[in-house]
């Protein structure tokens, strides 16, 4: 397995704790701890690429757009 594909299992694993945490508006929003992301580091891309938002006050959901 290379880099790249290890990269791209750890986002589909990020994204299933998303819906798995019903993590989908700003109401719903969780801390990436409750979600069990203990790693901030690995959702950096994915909020630059409008895959998740943040919310003011430090939780996180997952655009469903």
């Amino acid at each position: 397995m290379n880099v790249v594909t290890a990269l791209f299992m750890s986002k589909k694993k990020i994204i299933k704790l998303f819906e798995i945490s019903k993590a989908f508006s700003a109401d719903s929003a969780k801390t990436l701890h409750e979600m069990g992301i203990y790693n901030p580091e690995a959702t950096f891309e994915m909020l630059y690429d409008n895959v998740i938002s943040a919310t003011e006050d430090g939780k996180y959901y997952l655009n469903r757009n």
